[in-house]
């Protein structure tokens, strides 16, 4: 074998060498660039902020109906527990999801303007229960714990909205609390 040949087979071994290096690489950027666009959208869809629940989530591949969902329906569910959804209710409920990013005229929005309209069917919290759930055993204690917060502190904002006596104060009524509770042991380990 002449030496250009040799010289050429060797270039060709060492090209393909480095472009699998190369491709490794890019492909590693992507990821993190997916990644960090994953949970800036989770930040956006959630409110969340705390960087190890977002890694957390981030690396679970959730959608994003799938996380609003997940982080607006115990909005709704709460709104809903005496029955019906009051003013102050649907005003802390919006401003909660704007909070979080959700524009007026988004998807997200209409969806839960119409939940806001019409009572979701009774099979939307064994959905949502069943989904965080799943969600939270693949989840570290501490970080199940700060997405439980993050989640059942806006659904607290919305049972205070309209409790106390006439409007005044915090107070949580029976049936808030009780859905409350239950929306809670949803992110209780299994």
């Amino acid at each position: 074998m002449s030496s250009d040949a040799f010289d050429d087979r060797r270039k060709a071994l060492e090209d393909q060498f480095f472009k699998q290096q190369n491709d490794a690489a890019l492909q590693k950027l992507k990821e993190q660039q997916v990644r960090a666009a994953t949970k800036e959208e989770l930040t956006r869809l959630t409110g969340i902020t705390n960087a190890a629940v977002l890694d957390a989530l981030a690396s679970l591949n959730l959608g994003g109906a799938a996380v609003l969902v997940m982080s607006m329906f115990p909005l709704v569910e709460v709104a809903w527990a005496d029955g019906k959804v009051d003013d102050k209710e649907r005003r802390v409920v919006l401003q909660q999801a704007e909070n979080v990013g959700i524009g007026s005229s988004s998807e997200g929005a209409l969806l839960l303007a119409r939940w806001l309209d019409e009572k979701p069917e009774l099979t939307w919290h064994q959905l949502w229960a069943d989904y965080v759930g799943a969600l939270v055993q693949q989840m570290k204690p501490e970080d199940r714990e700060l997405l439980k917060n993050e989640v059942l502190g806006r659904a607290r904002l919305v049972a205070e909205a309209s409790g106390g006596l006439l409007g005044a104060g915090f107070a949580v009524s029976a049936a808030e609390r009780r859905v409350l509770e239950r929306l809670e042991q949803a992110f209780a380990p299994r």
